[in-house]
């Protein structure tokens, strides 16, 4: 099923502070091959934004989200290590 960019960042605003979002940008960034700098200018979030929207599919996106949300119910970091 297709995950929309705006549900993962509606999980990442309620759940993920700017610095976290910025990493997860990072992350994406080394996983897609592409520099962190195109995620462009701006606040983590339209960063990340970019990123979960330009730069992963449909599948990635849905996989991401999962991935996600098992982390914050194990109450871990949202960002990868």
């Amino acid at each position: 099923m297709p995950v929309p960019p705006e549900d993962i960042l509606d999980f990442c605003r309620l759940n993920m502070s700017e610095r976290d979002a910025e990493r997860l940008v990072g992350w994406i960034a080394w996983r897609t091959g592409r520099p962190q700098a195109l995620a462009g200018s701006g606040d983590p979030v339209q960063r990340l934004e970019r990123a979960v929207s330009a730069w992963i599919d449909d599948d990635q996106r849905a996989a991401l989200l999962q991935w996600l949300v098992n982390r914050e119910e194990r109450g871990e970091p949202l960002y990868p290590r």
